[in-house]
């Protein structure tokens, strides 16, 4: 699964958890106030976990950049390595 994917399933995922959480909410017997504090207090939980979601992604796509640096610097080296050798003969 590649990262635009994973973060894009991530995404569906925390909405449809909030949309019905709100749904729930909004069809269970409870007054003003509490309804208030609940969605509230969902919301929040939706954001902080979309907010690790954000996080992981970020630290997996920081590690394929750094993967694919190391990856060309290794290919700039053997081709310079290569040119030099094929310039002494």
């Amino acid at each position: 699964m590649n990262t635009s994917n994973m973060s894009g399933s991530i995404l569906t995922f925390v909405l449809g958890v909030g949309v019905g959480a709100v749904v729930a909410l909004l069809l269970a017997p409870s007054t003003g106030e509490e309804l208030r504090e609940d969605i509230s207090g969902k919301v929040t939980d939706g954001v902080n976990e979309l907010r690790a979601a954000g996080k992981h992604v970020k630290r997996k796509a920081q590690g394929f950049v750094t993967d694919a640096k190391e990856r060309v610097d290794e290919a700039v080296q053997a081709g310079e390595a290569a040119f030099n050798e094929a310039n002494k003969e």
